[in-house]
């Protein structure tokens, strides 16, 4: 039956393997029997990847033109496959979430952060008109949310939130997917190091892990994978840690895997700005599953996080000494270093792990096809 269930997902800003959207929830509907559309703006051409059939409405050029042209082709190519339910990733979709609506069809909304306080630390925001903004935003988001038929959140504590809008809102985290059990728990070479692969910005910690580093007093480089905006990263090499880093740029899939078995600490050091008080973030799983101890925030969600799973440290992300101490401790210490890892890897198997999420996406989808 479910083979005749037609499902669209749809962004505009997100790249076609994107893990949550294409890895995880894309492949696993597939794999349940649902006849799965994925819809794309990236200039890349259609294709059909693991059972997912992935429509390119072709590559905006700029936030402007994805919101005033690429929105509305993604939507008209949704609109042209006649699906059961749609399922979107992208606040600037809202408003074609109405028209699927007015076309009696099932429509979820997957809100990927608390956008409402990510807007607060948007650099690119007119600070005079943020206020505003960020009102229009939040009493708009809310009425969409009441008018969809389920809303998917990554945190528990957005699901509280989002509860009060809509009933049916269901945590899908962005936990793990696992794969052999000798491959999480590989041994560590010598050659220690520290590790953040993904995305940086001062907000998410950039500046606190060169500065530590700049106070530590062992052989030990930092290593970094992953895009930084060029003005940005110009501030980050002036810094006095930059001669101990090692900075990869944006790497393959593979090269990051063999980073993970290699490194002996993680680092998560975002500022106490935005959402970054929560504690689910994909980064910190990654780490887990890979057996490496974390240096982690010392507020909101990741105090009790690390109470209930002892795989790091928490710190102060913005004290330099405090944070190169802790990193200098994991590393000189290996068999606490390898206890906390091991800890987190045993809480990813028995807690944070894909098949787990899995589980709720599927009763979502099951609720809709019983409604």
């Amino acid at each position: 039956m479910k083979k005749k269930i037609k499902v669209c997902h749809l962004t505009s800003s997100h790249a076609r393997y994107d893990i949550r959207i294409f890895i995880k929830e894309c492949i696993s509907l597939s794999k349940m029997g649902f006849d799965v559309s994925l819809i794309v703006a990236d200039g890349l051409g259609d294709e059909n990847k693991d059972g997912v059939s992935i429509y390119d409405v072709g590559k905006a050029e700029g936030r402007k033109e994805r919101f005033l042209i690429a929105n509305k082709k993604v939507y008209l190519k949704a609109k042209s496959l006649n699906c059961n339910i749609y399922h979107f990733h992208d606040p600037e979709l809202m408003f074609y979430a109405l028209k699927l609506k007015k076309l009696k069809k099932k429509v979820i909304y997957d809100i990927h952060e608390d956008l409402v306080q990510q807007l607060k630390i948007r650099p690119w925001i007119n600070k005079y008109l943020k206020p505003l903004i960020i009102f229009s935003f939040e009493k708009f988001e809310n009425y969409i949310c009441k008018k969809m038929d389920a809303l998917i959140v990554p945190q528990p504590y957005m699901k509280d939130k989002f509860l009060k809008l809509n009933k049916d809102t269901e945590i899908v985290a962005n936990f793990v997917i696992l794969e052999t059990e000798e491959s999480s728990l590989s041994e560590k070479k010598e050659n220690s190091f520290a590790l953040h692969a993904g995305a940086l910005s001062k907000e998410r910690g950039l500046f606190n892990m060169i500065n530590a580093y700049s106070k530590i007093n062992i052989i030990s480089k930092l290593v970094l994978a992953g895009n930084i905006k060029e003005d940005t990263l110009k501030q980050a090499r002036l810094l006095d840690g930059w001669e101990k880093v090692e900075y990869l740029g944006v790497i393959k899939h593979e090269k990051v895997n063999e980073l993970y078995k290699n490194a002996t600490v993680g680092l998560i050091l975002y500022n106490n700005v935005g959402q970054y008080h929560l504690s689910f973030a994909i980064k910190l799983f990654e780490y887990m599953k890979n057996s490496i101890a974390v240096v982690m925030p010392n507020f909101g969600e990741w105090v009790s996080f690390n109470k209930e799973n002892n795989c790091g440290i928490n710190v102060d992300p913005t004290n330099a000494e405090e944070v190169a101490n802790a990193i200098e401790n994991l590393i000189k210490n290996p068999e606490k270093s390898k206890a906390l890892g091991k800890n987190g890897y045993k809480a990813v198997v028995e807690k944070y792990n894909w098949g787990i999420s899995e589980k709720n996406l599927f009763v979502v989808y099951d609720k809709l096809l019983e409604a």
